[in-house]
């Protein structure tokens, strides 16, 4: 069994906008560890770019549905697809976000916690540009 770590953040902002910013692929490059400018859709639905945690990955998304859910996988092309959960619920008139990372195969204890503290700064930026979108 595989080591892991839930990150929640609440944002005040409406569950419904924000399901419907995180769930567009293309904004992901506003807010998350990759390279916005080498940040780009691929023709099989896919999105590509370079990333801080080890170069160019290819990313897949959840499909829209009426859950929350906002699952994706981050990986290199051949290799095994390591989805990770995310889900938003309605916190009153804002959202909670949670986040569950996976220690991935010949990840030591230090790149675990260095990549929970990426993902970490990564959702506390998310927070800040939507809750700004707020005023």
């Amino acid at each position: 069994m595989r080591r892991s770590h839930t990150i929640s953040v609440s944002i005040n902002h409406p569950y419904e906008a924000t399901y419907r910013y995180l769930a567009e692929p293309r904004n992901y490059g506003e807010w998350a560890a990759v390279d916005r400018h080498s940040y780009r859709p691929l023709e099989n639905g896919d999105w590509e770019g370079m990333t801080n945690v080890g170069g160019m990955r290819h990313f897949r998304f959840t499909p829209l549905n009426p859950f929350g859910v906002l699952d994706h996988a981050m990986f290199v092309p051949g290799d095994e697809l390591l989805w990770t959960p995310m889900r938003v619920m309605p916190n009153q008139e804002g959202t909670e976000l949670s986040f569950t990372f996976f220690q991935r195969p010949g990840m030591d204890d230090e790149a675990f916690a260095s990549a929970i503290e990426w993902i970490t700064t990564d959702f506390l930026a998310l927070k800040a540009l939507l809750e700004s979108r707020r005023r």
